[in-house]
């Protein structure tokens, strides 16, 4: 007689339960091929925050305000300093017109002064001659130291007019 040989398919129990396998039962696939089996959907992910884009927006629109204000000031100030050069322009026109005026009056006062010169010597000479010639005359005919005197005066500055 032969030993049986154990049952390998049998295993006797033991002290330790046999560890729990994870295995789920796959649900039946449809006839489609599309399968049914309900998995939850993750949650989704979390939102980044915003508050970096709105600050970074408001900063923005910060900036574009500055901008505009900077913007309208220097117009202004390029519209007053250009008011402001045209003005010392004609300003500075006005001096010219004036300082060519003022030089022709100068030359004018100057051509005057020297003419008066010339008519106040000549006026001198002529009055020393006109006196001289009617002393003379006035003089009775003898010859006298006088009449000579006036003779010479008339000799000497009535040929220089």
């Amino acid at each position: 007689m032969t030993t049986p040989e154990p049952d390998r398919a049998f295993t006797p129990p033991s002290s330790n339960p046999p560890a729990p396998t994870s295995f789920a039962p796959t649900p039946p696939t449809p006839p489609n091929g599309v399968s049914m089996q309900h998995q939850p959907t993750p949650p989704p992910p979390a939102r980044p925050s915003r508050a970096p884009i709105v600050a970074l927006t408001a900063l923005a629109a910060v900036f574009a305000l500055v901008a505009g204000l900077f913007t309208v000031l220097y117009l202004g100030e390029r519209a007053d300093r250009n008011a402001l050069a045209a003005t010392r322009a004609d300003q500075e026109r006005t001096l010219a017109d004036v300082s060519g005026k003022q030089e022709e009056a100068d030359a004018t006062l100057e051509t005057n002064r020297s003419r008066e010169f010339t008519l106040s010597t000549e006026h001198d000479l002529l009055t020393r001659c006109v006196e001289a010639a009617k002393g003379y005359f006035d003089l009775p005919p003898e010859q006298s130291p006088e009449s000579s005197r006036l003779f010479r005066i008339m000799y000497d500055v009535c040929p220089q007019i």
